[in-house]
């Protein structure tokens, strides 16, 4: 039989802090080198109860205690009180019997200089992850200007030939293709800025879940044609504040991404949403989910890296956008998958306390202008493909164009003609669409303005009738036009 004697003997040769507790958690004895680790003497230790030195201990005391009953030992990190400062220590505690009683011996051992080594590492992570994120992003903003800019030219002139009834069939299908790789080579870049957080968005206040059964039938549409896809909106009545096109977005990815997950033959996708209470307050969560192959344990920690991916022919940059958009909006997203049993990825964005209703836009849209023979245009773009395409796309309405090689010579036209409409590019040499803005409202407060860029981040005090995005397709130009000039001004959403 052990005696608490015996063991008070050997501890002065154990060269780690050393605890005999009652289960109780009162302290029977302390070797020296834990005396002297918390500066006081063992018999003022002795009798004491496991909250003097370890006062995170106190009121966990009991669950340890069940646990090594149960277990027969257990492992906590825990801080101690020390003269120096708090220490961390790893402690460990195992059951014995000693004087015919039950009772608890433990070691702790101080990783104190580990921790802050590892909270040292992470934090220099998390500024290099921050600073690759701002590069990616300049580099995504500069890859976004011109290359939109050189798109506009591919997809507007591909969409708007396709109106040319003369053409055969099998150009209009070239067209076709040449269109939709124009569409797939915006949709990358758009997913590269909402990677690294940049780019111009505009939020509203709207019903979530009346998006997502808007977009529901669509979604559906994407998947492969062996899955089985259900949209069940159930979050009730709340409204978010968002950039509607980023959330469908993180929809489409999301779905995407599900797809690509099922096996061979074929699968289920789940879609829902729901209202849940976390960190205090109400937080709409949408989830979806598949029965696919999941995600492996080491693909698992590189899901949201961009241009990770394992499938070869993707590009990796569905999930980072997802995750982009979703730390721009004020939310979290997280994944929960078991390898060949699928995966559940979940977001969480904020809802509006006491939010007003969403309601749909009272405005009736008229017709389209099919005609725009009376309306003179202005257009002012630093890129020459940008204003030779768009002034085609124009006069083959009938319009009366003028273009502008930059903001200087565009304030300069504004003072010399009237305008019906000035379409101005956000970024030119010298003055930008946005510094142009404010004098087209003084000089020609009746004139409707359209501002269009492949890339911008900037929000002037005064905002245009539109905003078109770079590169846009025939149809999307003519549209944002009929508006502007159709439907009375009012006040937009709020720009981030």
């Amino acid at each position: 039989m052990t005696s608490l004697a015996g063991i008070a003997i050997e501890f002065h040769r154990v060269p780690v802090a050393a605890v005999i507790y009652e289960l109780d958690g009162s302290i029977l004895a302390v070797n020296p080198t834990m005396s002297a680790l918390v500066g006081a003497d063992t018999g003022v230790l002795s009798g004491s109860h496991v909250g003097n030195p370890t006062p995170d201990m106190r009121m966990s005391w009991p669950e340890i205690a069940a646990a090594i009953r149960a277990h027969g030992e257990a492992t906590r990190e825990i801080t101690l009180t020390t003269p120096t400062g708090p220490r961390i220590m790893q402690w460990l505690g195992w059951i014995a019997e000693v004087d015919t009683r039950p009772v608890i011996i433990a070691l702790a051992i101080d990783v104190t200089a580990r921790k802050h080594a590892e909270a040292r590492a992470a934090h220099e992570e998390q500024q290099a992850a921050k600073q690759r994120l701002e590069s990616l992003g300049l580099v995504a903003g500069g890859i976004a200007h011109d290359f939109n800019n050189l798109l506009v030219g591919v997809l507007a002139e591909a969409s708007a030939t396709q109106e040319d009834r003369s053409l055969s069939e099998s150009a209009r299908e070239s067209l076709q293709q040449i269109e939709a790789a124009a569409k797939r080579m915006a949709q990358l870049t758009r997913q590269l800025l909402a990677y690294a957080g940049r780019g111009r968005f505009v939020t509203a206040i709207f019903d979530p879940d009346t998006l997502l059964r808007e977009v529901g039938e669509s979604l559906v549409r994407q998947v492969r044609e062996d899955a089985f896809v259900s949209v069940e909106p159930a979050a009730g009545e709340l409204v978010i504040e968002a950039d509607p096109s980023l959330l469908r977005q993180v929809l489409t990815n999301l779905v995407a991404n599900a797809s690509d997950a099922l096996t061979d033959a074929g699968g289920r996708i789940a879609i829902t949403s729901r209202m849940i209470m976390t960190r205090d307050r109400p937080w709409w969560q949408l989830e979806v989910a598949d029965d696919g192959v999941g995600i492996s344990a080491e693909a698992l920690p590189r899901v949201f890296d961009p241009f990770f991916s394992t499938k070869q022919e993707r590009h990796g940059l569905g999930l980072s956008a997802v995750q982009g958009i979703v730390r721009r909006l004020g939310g979290e997203i997280e994944v929960d998958t078991t390898p060949g049993k699928g995966t559940r990825f979940r977001v969480q964005l904020p809802v509006v306390p006491g939010g007003p209703p969403a309601r749909r836009p009272t405005t009736q849209r008229m017709s389209k202008i099919e005609l725009l023979r009376e309306v003179r245009v202005l257009i002012a773009d630093d890129e020459p493909a940008v204003r030779t395409t768009v002034r085609r796309l124009l006069e083959r309405r009938g319009a009366n164009v003028v273009m502008a090689v930059d903001g200087a010579e565009a304030e300069l036209r504004l003072a010399e003609q009237r305008f019906d409409l000035v379409i101005l590019d956000v970024t030119m040499p010298g003055r930008g669409g946005y510094e142009v803005l404010p004098t087209c409202r003084a000089v020609q407060p009746e004139a409707r303005v359209i501002l269009m860029s492949g890339y911008t981040e900037r929000i002037g005090e005064i905002e245009p009738d539109a905003f078109l995005e770079k590169p846009f397709t025939a149809k999307t130009l003519d549209q944002t036009i009929d508006e502007v000039l159709l439907v009375p001004r009012a006040l937009a959403g709020h720009p981030k």
